[in-house]
């Protein structure tokens, strides 16, 4: 969470437009002519607990489900913490989208130095409803990740990770089970669209995300088979969000909550895993597209370099609205309230 190029313009075009229409739901092909995009089939990858900004960006999905515009199909967590998977079920609760299946990291394993980072994910998991109470009730990650993606029709789904890769890399390295007789790197291929990760800085930057795991970061970044789209620091760096969440939400909001643990009452964040999680939903909409196509280097310890590659597959986001401008937008899907959705969205 805390912390390209030269190409026919004509093509670049023809990408971002490509890449736009799939968070949207829309294929490439008939992009244009489809005015009722099925709802963005996605999984959530997060490091919960750690940065707050996943909590915000939970919040979005959960808004963003009430109004059609996805379908969650799971959630991960990345940390190792026994606090993340009911922290996030509380928020999903709260949201009365209990039922959206949970994943953890190795269940049950509790890092101690982790929980230094979980204020907030344990004020959640033992303060507001959820099913789940500790992280070892969930199912394992990577055997989530296989049993949902082998159900989902081809090249359908959008992964958004917003913490350490872990989880995609040990998906990648996995083998033929009862859910799909493909290897990880098989069954990615044939499910997934597009990833969009928050992590990185670009041109190059060392970034906390990538320091979480550098290893799968790399692993990932060289063997992922579909698109990758970066959300680096810089993007969620200078836009702001979360203040409004204490004046147009009521104190039973988990979300709230969190931040106000965080970030003190009235405060703003960052919003890092935020825009990550808006464009693997609704794509640029005049405020964000990808970058021209590079490559993205990974060092052992984390920090990253660009090179601008035509006919790659990886890309990063530039922002192209002001940052006030962007946070509002942001911040009315964090302060919807449950149920509250079916209505029209302008951003």
């Amino acid at each position: 969470m805390l912390g390209g190029r030269r190409l026919a313009r004509g093509i670049v075009a023809v990408i971002a437009t490509a890449l736009a229409a799939a968070a949207v739901g829309a294929p490439p092909s008939s992009a244009s002519g489809r005015h009722h995009p099925q709802p963005v089939r996605l999984i959530f990858d997060t490091d919960f607990g750690g940065d707050v900004d996943d909590a915000g960006a939970a919040a979005m999905l959960n808004a963003m489900q009430d109004d059609g515009k996805v379908r969650v199909l799971a959630m991960m967590t990345s940390n190792l913490t026994r606090w993340a998977a009911p922290g996030l079920d509380a928020i999903n609760t709260y949201y009365r989208n209990g039922n959206i299946p949970i994943g953890a990291l190795e269940p049950g394993y509790d890092d101690p130095e982790n929980n230094n980072l979980s204020t907030y994910a344990e004020h959640l998991a033992k303060s507001f409803p959820n099913d789940v109470r500790d992280s070892s009730r969930v199912p394992e990650a990577v055997d989530l990740y296989r049993k949902i993606l082998a159900k989902q029709p081809d090249h359908s789904v959008v992964i958004a990770v917003v913490g350490g890769q872990t989880n995609l890399a040990q998906l990648l390295a996995s083998h033929p089970d009862h859910h799909s007789r493909l290897s990880g790197t098989q069954l990615v291929a044939k499910k997934v669209h597009h990833v969009v990760a928050m992590g990185a800085q670009f041109p190059s930057g060392f970034e906390w995300n990538i320091r979480l795991d550098p290893e799968a970061a790399a692993t990932v970044a060289e063997r992922w088979p579909t698109p990758v789209i970066y959300s680096g620091f810089e993007v969620g760096d200078s836009i702001y969000t979360g203040r409004q969440l204490f004046f147009r939400t009521p104190p039973v909001n988990p979300v709230r909550a969190a931040y106000e643990l965080y970030v003190g009452f009235g405060n703003n964040r960052e919003s890092w895993d935020i825009t990550a999680v808006y464009y693997a939903v609704l794509g640029g909409n005049g405020m964000f597209r990808p970058s021209e196509p590079g490559v993205v280097n990974f060092a052992a310890d984390g920090s990253n370099t660009w090179t601008p590659t035509p006919g790659a597959n990886r890309y990063y986001l530039e922002t192209t609205a002001p940052d006030g401008e962007i946070a509002g937008v942001l911040e009315e899907w964090m302060v919807q309230p449950p149920e509250s959705g079916r209505h029209r969205h302008d951003g």
